[in-house]
């Protein structure tokens, strides 16, 4: 299973899932405790802003049981975007996905 950090979340999931606890190993790996804040801050276990610049992926448990993951990018600190990882925009290292390529038209 590996070493992970434990995310505890102040703010609504995008879909409304509220898990009892979330995972990443998108940080230090190190079985530390961060706070995703209200305000969209990521918070170190002694509540210090973490500055944290990049994009990380956390999971979490739904009600249902099922297994459910994010993605969630931050510049200088601030979230910018939280969306299921079906909606993901990076790759697991933080780089842009190519959008798909328009289908070609059929030649007239």
């Amino acid at each position: 299973m590996g070493m992970f950090d434990e995310l505890k979340l102040e703010r609504p999931l995008p879909d409304g899932t509220k898990p009892d606890g979330v995972q990443t190993k998108s940080l230090s790996c190190t079985l530390s405790c961060y706070t995703l804040s209200a305000a969209g801050r990521l918070l170190g276990e002694d509540g210090s802003d973490t500055g944290y610049h990049g994009v990380m992926r956390f999971h979490c448990a739904g009600s249902d049981g099922r297994l459910r993951v994010y993605e969630a990018k931050f510049t200088d600190g601030q979230l910018q975007h939280l969306v299921p990882l079906a909606q993901a925009l990076y790759d697991e290292d933080g780089l842009r996905l190519q959008a798909a390529a328009a289908d070609p038209q059929p030649p007239a």
